[in-house]
């Protein structure tokens, strides 16, 4: 079954970039497989979907993150934003932990992804083959916790991690990716403030922003149909450290209207109020 979806895949974007389309709409869907638990057993989970650009093929090598869920959850409810990820070019691995109750097993889950987006860059049969330029890690509540400490561990392995509302995060010394902390104004299960003292942990060596999302809650992340301006700052913050794509600077300099507190000290950007 996993060979058949990944030929389709690459027949889909085979047809894609001869006809020069858009996949856009409901033909998103169909750029996405599953990797069963025992295909890269870089950690335990379970189970995980890659989800990236329709034109792959057609595109230089690209960003990629993992995608963890929080406290109790699983991968379906974050998939939104891998997808819309996917529609800014950018390659996603989400997964379910096999251990979602603790920040812990999340530190787990996002290393299992990694690996599975290492492998997947290697392997000649896979559409991602040469296709990542660099690797982050992106998780909400729990697993943004553990994306923030998974990224301590990991050190220049990674180049990003991005933390939505990060519940029990431990940056270290050690910690070097850029990293993207957004909370939520009216968050009363990882409160604001618990964001912002992540942040201040951080080590001068990492480039760093935080900004909080006006007027939401700790729901804010979970199966969002509407999420302002948030995916736009991080795809370009993936883009930015990951591809050294410069032009999207401005939208990572510019606070947006939904976003508020945004503190940034990330040389060569410079935050313009």
């Amino acid at each position: 079954m996993e060979s058949i979806k990944r030929a389709l895949a690459s027949a889909f974007i085979l047809v894609c970039t001869l006809a020069s389309l858009a996949c856009e709409g409901g033909l998103l869907t169909d750029c996405y497989y599953d990797v069963d638990p025992s295909v890269y057993p870089e950690g335990v989970r379970e189970s995980a979907r890659i989800y990236h650009p329709c034109n792959i093929g057609a595109l230089k090598p690209v960003a990629a993150t993992t995608l963890a869920n929080g406290n109790g959850g699983y991968k379906e409810g974050v998939l939104w934003l891998a997808e819309r990820l996917a529609r800014a070019d950018i390659v996603v691995c989400a997964v379910s932990a096999g251990d979602n109750a603790s920040v812990d097993g999340y530190v787990v889950a996002h290393k299992s992804a990694l690996g599975i987006l290492k492998a997947e860059n290697g392997n000649p049969d896979s559409v991602l083959y040469g296709k990542i330029a660099a690797y982050g890690l992106t998780g909400y509540s729990k697993g943004g916790g553990g994306a923030i400490n998974a990224a301590v561990e990991l050190g220049d392995e990674i180049k990003t991690c991005v933390a939505l509302s990060p519940w029990m995060a431990n940056p270290a010394k050690t910690l070097s990716a850029a990293t993207l902390i957004l909370t939520s104004e009216l968050d009363d299960i990882a409160p604001a403030e618990m964001g912002v003292w992540a942040y201040l942990q951080i080590p001068l060596r990492a480039p760093k922003t935080y900004a909080a999302m006006a007027g939401v809650g700790h729901a804010f992340w979970l199966y969002n149909a509407n999420p302002g301006s948030s995916v736009d700052y991080i795809a370009a913050w993936l883009k930015y450290w990951q591809e050294n794509k410069r032009s999207v600077a401005n939208t990572l300099e510019k606070p947006q209207a939904d976003m508020i507190d945004v503190r940034m000290q990330a040389r060569p950007l410079v935050l313009k109020k």
